[in-house]
């Protein structure tokens, strides 16, 4: 329309037009132009572009990532729900959160990602059964010296326990419990002398709190198979769940696309053990199920331990995998080689029990992830992903299953694993007094600067949370927040200019450009977020000499510069704070730039640059 219009102004009026000839008639004679062959063009020869590369723990190296299909499919093992989250779960899942939204936000792939709960677990069955018993023991309202007789016994028999516990750091945390329940029992002791009933009723409920770990030790054993009602056991996982759903949400870690519970996978499970035992890779022997991992191990297409070959045979690492409640005489007598590992237990009384053709029984630990992975990614996922200190016999057990299921030898492609984290130098354990669950961390620092602290070390190596650690993630955050800042200072001052490129803003692109390609090499290799920020500080260090040069700014370059720098923050789940309490600023600034520009088209470039450096609030 504007071409017709522009020919009509000249007199000129156009009659026909199509794709092979333009007929233009004028007042007293036509022209008829012919098409023009296309000019020749050739590709550029161009550069190659840097590839993703992963640390695949099967190969102990980075490997070309090549996704299976247009869908990445990615099961992620998840937590065992029976007590409060802590910051060990936090490194893996805070990890796992950064690597997706490198994989879906940055690089573009489509993501199907899965995560189980294990909520059918020894340690869940035990914690449960105890915490029940004492509850009981609790509603019986037994006089206090019931109590004291009954706390005695179960103090002899916790320091029985002691003197055969060889694990250092389980004795000391084991003894320290034992002192404080000493000094409850002795302040009971002194307010019955000396202080009013309210007082030792109050005293009393602190030592049956404190001693509860030994109390329920000790109930257990008198009566833990007396405890037959499903329903007990399902309470203290529910609970916990909940309790690491509220922990993730408040870490900002995104929920998985499929939440799959162990509970819920029974009838799965149970026809994936069958399945096994009729590819001759398992046995039953007295309604238990066992993974035959010398017949495996034997055929000429699998192979056993695969990601840690140099643990096979590791008694002590495959009891710990089999659980306390499955680990005894009878139980490691009906295997055909200590090597095996149950796929289904018989359920003893005093635990919770699901049919099964070989009798009521429950899941092992290694079959749950089999199953359930299977049930919604089927037979071959491209990414595996879990903590270090899961590889053998947990991650091992689970490839040796779902290869005898499937007959293949290619469940998994690509197995992440996420370091260990240190407290202080320290492994985190609470004989230490060191253990630090998420709730308290988040009480100390905001879900920022805990993220930041994860992208400053690689996902694959141990990290240190310590004072230092979280200096350098707070320093960071402040650079980059001031950064943002500044920025919007600098458009209240010039507003958005784009003005003849001098030398320096040659020169400043071209940091930018650097910075960027630095920033894609550095994710491209094995997503390596620390070089990744490293650019990031670089880029902000080049744009604040710029602005200190004494030379008048293009503020359009610094406000993309900002803008890349906030969306990349933002990509890895980062929320950066708007500090300065410039909402209004901003707000007024907008109108200011509508009233008193006399060029819409300017105006409109005004409000587009402010609009672009807006930050969020942090939540």
């Amino acid at each position: 329309m504007i071409i017709f219009h522009i020919l009509d102004n000249v007199g000129v009026s156009c009659t026909a037009y199509n794709s092979s000839q333009v007929q233009v008639v004028a007042s007293s004679n036509t022209t008829t132009m012919t098409k023009r062959p296309n000019p020749t063009w050739s590709t550029p020869t161009g550069v190659d572009a840097p590839k993703l590369h992963l640390y695949n723990s099967f190969t102990r190296r980075k490997e070309h990532f090549v996704p299976q299909g247009p869908v990445v499919t990615w099961y992620s093992c998840g937590p065992t729900v029976y007590d409060d989250s802590h910051m060990g779960h936090a490194r893996s899942y805070i990890s796992f959160d950064i690597m997706r939204r490198v994989l879906q936000d940055y690089f573009g792939y489509k993501i199907h990602y899965v995560m189980n709960i294990t909520d059918i677990d020894d340690k869940i069955i035990k914690r449960a059964r105890t915490n029940y018993l004492v509850q009981q023991y609790r509603q019986a309202n037994p006089s206090t010296d019931q109590i004291y007789e009954d706390i005695a016994a179960a103090m002899a028999e916790h320091n029985s326990r002691i003197a055969n516990t060889t694990d250092q750091d389980k004795k000391k945390m084991m003894v320290d419990e034992i002192e404080k329940v000493k000094m409850s029992a002795s302040a009971v002791k002194d307010s019955r002398s000396t202080g009013s009933v309210a007082e030792v009723e109050k005293n009393i409920d602190t030592l049956l709190t404190t001693a509860s770990g030994v109390l329920g030790e000790w109930l257990d054993k008198q009566k833990g198979s007396q405890v037959t009602e499903n329903s007990i056991f399902a309470e203290l996982p529910r609970h916990f769940e909940n309790s690491f759903n509220s922990d993730m949400e408040a870490l900002n870690v995104l929920p998985a696309d499929v939440i799959t519970r162990v509970s819920e996978y029974v009838p799965e499970i149970v026809d994936y053990v069958k399945k096994i035992i009729d590819n001759g890779y398992a046995y039953e022997a007295n309604g238990s199920v066992y993974f035959d991992v010398n017949k495996f191990d034997g055929e000429p297409n699998h192979y056993y331990a695969k990601l840690v070959p140099e643990a096979y045979g590791n008694q002590e690492a495959l009891q710990e995998g089999e659980g306390d409640l499955s680990v005894n005489p009878d139980r490691l007598q009906e295997k055909r080689s200590p090597n095996d590992f149950a796929l289904w237990k018989a359920s003893k009384p005093g635990e919770p029990a699901w049919l099964s053709p070989w009798g009521n029984g429950r899941p092992g630990w290694h079959i749950e992830c089999s199953a359930m992975a299977s049930a919604v990614l089927g037979s071959s996922m491209d990414i595996h992903t879990g903590g270090v200190d899961l590889k053998f016999p947990h991650h091992d057990n689970e490839l040796a299953q779902s290869e005898a299921y499937y007959k293949n030898d290619n469940w998994v492609r690509y197995f992440l694993h996420t370091g260990h984290l240190h407290i202080d130098g320290c492994k985190m354990s609470k004989s230490l007094k060191n253990f630090i669950t998420i709730k308290k961390a988040l009480e100390d620092h905001n879900p920022s600067l805990l993220r930041i602290a994860f992208l400053l070390h690689s996902w694959k190596d141990t990290l240190d949370y310590s004072s230092n650690t979280m200096e350098g993630s707070r320093q960071f955050f402040k650079m980059v927040s001031e950064f943002n800042l500044n920025i919007q200072d600098l458009l209240r001052r010039i507003g958005c200019t784009s003005e003849v490129w001098g030398d320096a803003e040659v020169e400043m692109n071209n940091a930018y450009n650097n910075g960027r390609l630095a920033f894609h090499m550095a994710l491209c290799d094995n997503m390596d977020t620390r070089t990744a920020l490293d650019s990031i500080r670089d880029l902000i260090t080049e744009a604040n000499k710029y602005m200190r040069s004494g030379t008048k700014v293009n503020s359009q370059l610094l406000v993309n510069m900002n803008s890349y720098v906030g969306k990349m923050m933002e990509m890895f789940g980062v929320t950066l704070s708007n500090q300065s309490n410039s909402g209004g600023q901003g707000g007024e600034k907008l109108i200011g730039l509508y009233i008193l520009s006399q060029n819409p088209n300017e105006a409109l470039r005004q409000t587009v640059c402010v609009l672009r450096i807006q930050p969020k609030k942090l939540e």
